[in-house]
């Protein structure tokens, strides 16, 4: 990927987060929606120069599916959402997909950092895995016992720490896109959110996530995953699970956000855009017609018990042809 492209995809994350993130007075599902909508927009708009391409796609999903486990620290909540969004990166080399990258996130509003989060339970989960199962509300995952004993953790899995002081400096240094965020229409505020590892007694190593999210599409962040082996339990699995999941869900929100008065799926592929960079590599097609152009739902303040499983998922799909 060249120079230029690489400053084109800076560019292009440094205005989705901005329109996504814009209002932080919103609730966390609505931010992740509109982010949902926002970073697939942005980056297929881009003109890419060399012969490195970019797709991206993505699929809303909230709070879905939960687990629970007989090491959580309080008695309250009995069962915690395994997270709020998955970013996979598939790489497509000649036409076979080469290597698949996911990073799991957790997303809170904060004030600022350090931050620290007020579901000990949740915090429990990312900070040290233990086998868990998934609970009620988790659709066909409902009763599974998992347990993900794989190294490099703190990488695959963090917290998405959206701020709310939209005056933050984008000349920040922790933010080696800072320039480019300033130069996206003059608009602040983009270096105020975050990623953290899940470490305790305090989370560390943040992160602007502009920056993560270039690191993530060029390779360097987030973690492999491959298709599950039969009988295993492990990371694999789990990311299976949340694709499968995700890939079946509806809901009558994603319904109405595309004119019917019927539940709908959340689709799979392009969804919000329209499909005319379709590819046959998005993990979450499932098999699933795309279908036309969506806005991002309008999101409640409670959702209804019967919409299935899955999670959020942005897929961002790198294809390279002959070097």
């Amino acid at each position: 990927m060249t120079r230029i492209d690489i400053d084109r995809i800076s560019r292009a994350i440094a205005c989705a987060l901005y329109e996504a993130f814009r209002n932080p007075a919103s609730l966390e599902p609505q931010l992740v929606a509109n982010l949902v909508f926002q970073l697939p927009k942005f980056i297929n708009n881009i003109q890419f120069s060399g012969a490195t391409k970019v797709a991206a796609g993505g699929v809303f999903v909230h709070a879905r599916p939960f687990v629970t486990c007989a090491s959580f620290p309080s008695a309250s909540p009995a069962s915690v959402e395994i997270g709020d969004l998955l970013l996979i990166r598939t790489l497509v080399v000649n036409g076979k997909v080469e290597e698949r990258r996911a990073l799991l996130l957790q997303a809170k509003k904060t004030d600022g950092i350090p931050a620290a989060p007020d579901n000990k339970n949740q915090w429990h989960l990312y900070e040290q895995w233990p086998g868990f199962t998934y609970a009620a509300r988790s659709g066909g995952l409902n009763g599974k016992k998992r347990h993900i004993k794989e190294p490099d953790m703190y990488e695959a899995a963090k917290y998405l720490l959206i701020g709310s002081d939209l005056a933050a400096s984008c000349w920040s240094q922790m933010c080696p896109v800072g320039w480019l965020c300033h130069l996206c229409y003059h608009r602040l505020g983009i270096c105020a959110h975050y990623t953290a590892q899940p470490t305790t007694s305090e989370l560390s190593q943040y992160r602007c996530f502009a920056s993560e999210l270039v690191d993530f599409l060029a390779g360097n962040a987030g973690k492999i995953f491959d298709k599950p082996k039969a009988m295993t339990r492990g990371w694999n699995r789990v990311i299976q699970d949340l694709i499968d999941e995700t890939a079946k869900a509806q809901t009558i929100f994603m319904g109405r956000a595309a004119g019917q008065t019927k539940k709908s799926t959340r689709g799979s592929g392009l969804l919000f855009i329209s499909s005319t960079k379709d590819s046959k590599f998005f993990s979450a097609l499932g098999g699933i017609k795309v279908e036309d152009s969506r806005k991002p739902p309008d999101v409640p303040d409670k959702w209804g018990d019967g919409d299935g499983g899955g999670i959020s998922i942005i897929e961002f799909v790198i294809e390279q042809g002959e070097s």
